[in-house]
């Protein structure tokens, strides 16, 4: 019952994604704290990570967000990210601490 709540709560999200929205999927390869560049809406500092197989960092805008990804990381599970294609950009080409919409583990 568990997994088919995850499973409903992963397509109502999906399906509702920005149209501008791309997905990248990918284990956490690295994890940084205490960047300038990531912050929350308070201002408070979240963890910065890096999907493997891309370059760019990525930020958590919430301490749900960076809870969510050390889940991710230390279950070695999938960790499927919704950032803004920014005009075209790639999950390989988005700019650097770029603040994903919403993440699901897979």
């Amino acid at each position: 019952m568990k997994y088919l709540k995850i499973t409903f709560l992963s397509l109502f999200f999906v399906s509702y994604a920005n149209a501008g929205d791309i997905s990248c999927s990918g284990k956490i390869s690295m994890l940084m704290a205490d960047h300038n560049s990531c912050k929350d809406s308070n201002g408070k500092k979240q963890l910065a990570f890096k999907l493997k197989g891309t370059q760019s960092w990525l930020c958590n805008g919430s301490d749900t967000a960076s809870s969510l990804i050390l889940s991710a990381k230390m279950a070695d599970k999938t960790l499927s990210v919704y950032i803004s294609d920014a005009g075209g950009a790639t999950c390989g080409t988005h700019a650097n601490y770029l603040k994903p919409s919403y993440s699901i583990i897979n």
